[in-house]
């Protein structure tokens, strides 16, 4: 096979971190999903960007730089529990890490391009940028291929009082991105253990985010998913322990200290 060798025309910005934490697919919800794309000097890009403010929304050609090996089959992250040809999905185990995906492009500045909610992790390298064009990018009649049989139902979601008071605090202090983890987890298949770090204590279901736990109440008859209460990973014993690998039992420790 011949090498091709591309470069980098800028990076994304946005809080996201994490491949667990990103989207599935772009979502006008998560508005903490939000970022930057800042292109490189020194490359007439300038000149490159001549005219795309007229459009609302832009394809954006990337690198998954998180990801060093590629599946030929994958498990989808819903409506299957059947391995998919990897060609057939939108998986980032891809044998050329390529990715793509259309976000909001809401102002230009210089080289820095602002846009919405996207599925994006923070550092992501841009390869190319391309304006959508609805009438050409857009095909409602298209068939969906396996995904006819596996189109689940969306659940409502939302966080009780006391959820939304320690969401403030933990986001006060840096931690913004489990809000939007849990949301884009619990949108379908709430239940699904096999996709998702799902926790049964007795009559408790814990979702798991890295080390913070939330509990969650679902309503499968009513579509609903509700956020009840984030409470620690770490046992007691654990926090008292100097070694903090994620370098965040301090926080765990203010948390737990806290009066909600």
């Amino acid at each position: 096979m011949d090498n091709l060798n591309f470069q980098p025309i800028g990076y994304f910005h946005s809080s996201l971190e994490h491949p667990n934490e990103a989207p599935r697919q772009p979502n006008p919800l998560l508005i903490d999903t939000a970022g930057v794309i800042q292109l490189h000097e020194g490359f007439q890009f300038h000149e490159a960007l001549r005219d795309l403010d007229g459009f609302s929304h832009i394809w954006i050609v990337f690198h998954f730089h998180k990801n060093t090996q590629w599946h030929p089959m994958v498990l989808p992250p819903r409506g299957s529990h059947i391995k998919r040809g990897v060609f057939s999905t939108r998986s980032p185990y891809r044998p050329n890490p390529i990715g793509m995906s259309v976000l909001e492009l809401r102002s230009i500045e210089g080289l820095r391009l602002t846009v919405g909610p996207s599925d994006l992790l923070n550092a992501t390298p841009i390869l190319d940028i391309k304006p959508y064009i609805p009438h050409v990018d857009a095909h409602p009649e298209a068939r969906r291929g396996w995904l006819e049989n596996s189109m689940n139902e969306k659940y409502t979601f939302s966080w009780s009082e006391l959820a939304l008071r320690q969401l403030k605090f933990l986001e006060e202090q840096g931690l913004t991105q489990l809000r939007g983890f849990v949301v884009n987890q619990m949108e379908y298949e709430p239940l699904d253990s096999k996709k998702k770090r799902l926790y049964f204590l007795d009559d408790q279901t814990l979702l798991a985010y890295r080390t913070w736990r939330v509990r969650i109440q679902v309503d499968e008859t009513a579509k609903t998913v509700q956020g009840i209460l984030i409470s620690s990973g770490y046992p007691p014993e654990d926090l008292l322990n100097s070694v903090d690998t994620y370098t965040d039992k301090a926080l765990h420790r203010a948390f737990i200290a806290k009066s909600f």
